[in-house]
C-alpha cells in the first residue's frame, strides 16, 4: 500500500504533535532542560577553561626558570673571569715577596677551583633536560619542540666556547712560571687578557638565544 504524499496528517497526530511541543515550551519544562545542560557543560567548559589555563601558568613558570638559568650562569661564569683579572692586577700592585706571592697563588688556586665547580653544577644541566621536561609534560606542541631543540643547542655550543677562552689566563695565572713582576709576563697576561673579550659577542648571543627559548613557551596560547 502506497502513501499519498498530499495526504494529510490525522488529527490525532496533529493533537499529538501539539501536545509534545505545548509541553516542551512549558515553563518548567525549560527550566528542567536548561538544568541538564548547564550540568553537563559548564563542568566541562570550566574544566578545558582550568586545564589551559593550568598550562599557561606552567608555561609562563618555565620561561621565568630559563631566565634564571641564565642570569645564574652569566653571573657566575663573569665572577670567574673578574677573579682572574683581579688576581693578577693585585699581584702587579702589591709587589709581593716570591714566597708571600707563592702562598697567593696556591690560596687563588683553590679558590677560583670552588667557583669553578658551583658553576660546573648549574652550566650543563638545565638546557639539555629542558626539551624532555616539556615534551613529557606537554608544555609545547611537537613542532614547537624541534625549534627548541635547534635553539637549545645553539645555547650549549654558546656555552663549550665560552669556559676554553677563559682556560689560558687561568693556566698561566697559576704556573709556576707566572711572575707579577717580570715585564715579559706582565706582557704576556695582557695579551691573553685581550682575548678574553671574545666572550663579549658570546655573552650578547646567549642573551638572544635565552629570549628566543622563553618564547617558545610564552607565545603559545
Amino acid at each position: 500500500m502506497t502513501t499519498d504524499p498530499n495526504h494529510e496528517a490525522s488529527p490525532s497526530s496533529k493533537s499529538t504533535l501539539t501536545q509534545v511541543t505545548e509541553v516542551l515550551r512549558h515553563p518548567f519544562v525549560l527550566f528542567i532542560i536548561g538544568v541538564v545542560t548547564s550540568s553537563l557543560l559548564v563542568p566541562y567548559l570550566n574544566s578545558k577553561i582550568n586545564r589551559n589555563q593550568l598550562l599557561q601558568e606552567a608555561r609562563l613558570k618555565k620561561a621565568i626558570e630559563i631566565g634564571n638559568h641564565n642570569t645564574e650562569f652569566n653571573s657566575k661564569f663573569n665572577a670567574l673571569r673578574t677573579m682572574l683579572e683581579s688576581f693578577h692586577n693585585q699581584n702587579v700592585r702589591l709587589r709581593l715577596e716570591p714566597a708571600e706571592f707563592r702562598q697567593a697563588q696556591l690560596k687563588f688556586r683553590d679558590d677560583f677551583t670552588k667557583r669553578y665547580l658551583e658553576l660546573d653544577e648549574v652550566a650543563w644541566w638545565w638546557h639539555p633536560d629542558l626539551e624532555r621536561e616539556a615534551s613529557v609534560l606537554g608544555l609545547i606542541p611537537t613542532d614547537e619542540l624541534q625549534a627548541l631543540d635547534v635553539d637549545l643547542k645553539e645555547y650549549g655550543n654558546n656555552v663549550n666556547k665560552s669556559f676554553p677562552i677563559l682556560k689560558p689566563l687561568w693556566q698561566e695565572l697559576t704556573s709556576r712560571d707566572y711572575n707579577p713582576n717580570d715585564v715579559k709576563s706582565i706582557d704576556k697576561i695582557k695579551t691573553i687578557v685581550a682575548e678574553t673579550k671574545a666572550l663579549d659577542p658570546l655573552f650578547d648571543e646567549r642573551r638572544i638565544l635565552i629570549g628566543r627559548i622563553t618564547k617558545h613557551f610564552t607565545s603559545l596560547k
